[in-house]
This record gives structure tokens, sequence and C-alpha cells, in this order.
């Protein structure tokens, strides 16, 4: 017996050790994340414009077309508590900012959280990477092993010697391409309706939570002469004429609520005109030459206000 549970003992040891080296040899793998918290650790003094947020404005903002020392925190599936998380980490370290630029999309407002949806392997990525306090040090939240598929994948690329950043020097998400898809042909918009029903809330029950995150936000600029725009990013006729109007009107309530509450500019292109199909990757994402022509217009439009 006791032969039995020396032999159990040193299984054990090995899977411990085995997974330590894995936890190790992860962690040394560059990714957005790191990269992300990194330049802030050395130009927050400096930044003069942040931009927040999930996919919409990490692959669909390029800071270098606005004006002043603009990065890009967003990244994909990012929700408000992330948002405010990050805005919040480098508080005492600004000295020149001046613009916070905070999306609000169709789905922003009813959404439970991160943690919540299919995307909750990300997380983690906030506690190890960016020192994030929203999750606690002794949890799956603080190992990257925690998550097999996405673990293994970065075990490749660590073993090719691959590089794990996928944004450009300012912060803006560089996987999408040069070009957006032939959008006509895509199914006649199906993958538009699939994107809608993804985005559609099954109930309203969050709405408070995130609002009073959104007025968090705005409060913290406000205290330090911030100014906080809001926007809405383009996005291809196939997906905006699915959205239910219930909650696309309550989406624009509470918009129009938080930016008389805090006297908020708001810049509205999800159905603007002057985007065409190669301005967009997919139905509500631009692609890198729509993201180009969206900066500089959305630069315009702040610098007249």
């Amino acid at each position: 017996m006791k032969k039995f549970l020396k032999y159990c003992a040193l299984f054990v040891l090995l899977i411990v050790v085995m997974a330590i080296s894995v936890e190790f040899i992860l962690r040394q793998v560059p990714n957005t994340y790191k990269y992300k918290y990194e330049w802030m650790q050395d130009n927050a003094e400096d930044v003069e414009v942040l931009v927040l947020g999930p996919s919409h404005t990490y692959n669909g903002i390029r800071p270098e077309f606005l004006e002043g020392n603009a990065f890009s925190l967003a990244n994909v599936a990012q929700d408000f508590k992330q948002d405010l998380a990050l805005l919040k980490y480098w508080a005492d370290r600004y000295k020149r900012l001046k613009t916070v630029i905070v999306p609000v999309s169709y789905m922003s407002w009813f959404i439970n959280g991160m943690e919540y949806g299919a995307e909750k392997y990300r997380c983690r990525y906030y506690k190890i990477y960016m020192d994030c306090s929203l999750y606690p040090d002794w949890s799956l939240y603080n190992l990257e092993v925690s998550d097999i598929r996405s673990a293994s994948k970065k075990l490749v690329r660590y073993f090719r010697k691959e590089d794990g950043i996928s944004c450009d020097k300012y912060g803006f998400g560089t996987h999408f391409g040069s070009h957006g898809k032939n959008m006509e042909a895509w199914n006649k918009g199906t993958d538009a309706v699939s994107a809608v029903k993804r985005h559609t809330a099954d109930s309203f029950e969050f709405i408070e939570a995130n609002y009073e995150r959104m007025k968090e936000m705005a409060e913290f600029c406000k205290n330090r002469n911030v100014r906080m725009i809001l926007i809405t990013t383009p996005c291809w006729s196939t997906y905006y004429d699915n959205l239910d109007e219930k909650q696309l009107a309550k989406m624009y309530e509470l918009i129009h609520r938080l930016q008389q509450e805090y006297n908020l500019p708001y810049f509205d292109y999800l159905k603007d005109s002057r985007f065409v199909a190669d301005d967009f990757h997919d139905c509500d994402h631009l692609s890198d030459i729509g993201a180009e022509k969206f900066t500089k217009i959305l630069n315009k439009d702040i610098q007249s206000r």
C-alpha cells in the first residue's frame, strides 16, 4: 500500500511539474494584451487619446490617424467592465490625456459580461498580462493552462517561434486584412442574420450594471477634464436591417440619457452610407481600409466639435 501511495504521489508531482512548465512556456509567447499593458506602462504620462471597446473599435479605429498621441486599449469581446478597469488603472499617471473614445453597439448595454459568453477564456489575459483586479489571484483566471484549446494553439506558436501579437504599434487589430469581402455574395445576408441573433439580448436585466459602469467612466473623465466621446461604428445594411427594433430603440435611449447627463458628444455611424462593401470585413466589422477611412472621418468630426 505504501508503495502504491508513493507512486501516486510521484505521478501527481510529475503532473504538477509539467503543468508549471507549460504555464511558464505559455507566458513567454508575445501577445496583444501584454504588449498593450507594457506600452501603457511606458507611455501613460504622454498618451492624449485612448480608444476603448471590443472588436468594433479594435479592428475599426486606427489611432495613427487620430490627432494627438493616440493608442487603442480595445480588444476582442471587451465590455464596459474591462473598459472601466483599464481606464482607471493608470489614473495617477495621466498627464496629457484629453480624449477617451468609447463605442456603444447594439449589444453593449445588454450583455452580462465576458465571463459568461463564448469569449470567457479571454478574461485570464486581463488578469495575467494586464494586472486587472477584476479577477481573483487564486482562480482559473490566473492560469494560462485553464483553457486547453487556446493553450495548445499558443504552444504551437511557441515552438514555431511565431509572434502572437495581432495589433500594430498603436494597438490597432491587424488580423482582418486590407480588403473587405464581397459582402453582396454572402449568402444573401445569412451571415448577418446569424450575427444579429448572437447580439440580440434575451432580456434587459443587465442594463443597470452596464449603465453604472458607463457613468463611472463619465465621472472619471469629467473629474479630470477629459472629453469622453461616444460612438457607434458603421455596419453593413444586411446587419442593421435585421436588428430588433425594441433593443435598438433602447440602445439609443440609454446613449442619449448618458449623453445628456454628462454633456457627452455622440457620433452615430451605424447606417452611414459613405461606407461601401470593400470597407467591411464582415457585416459589423470594418476591414483595414475601412478602418482607415472611418478613423479619418471620426477624427474630423471630433475636431469639429
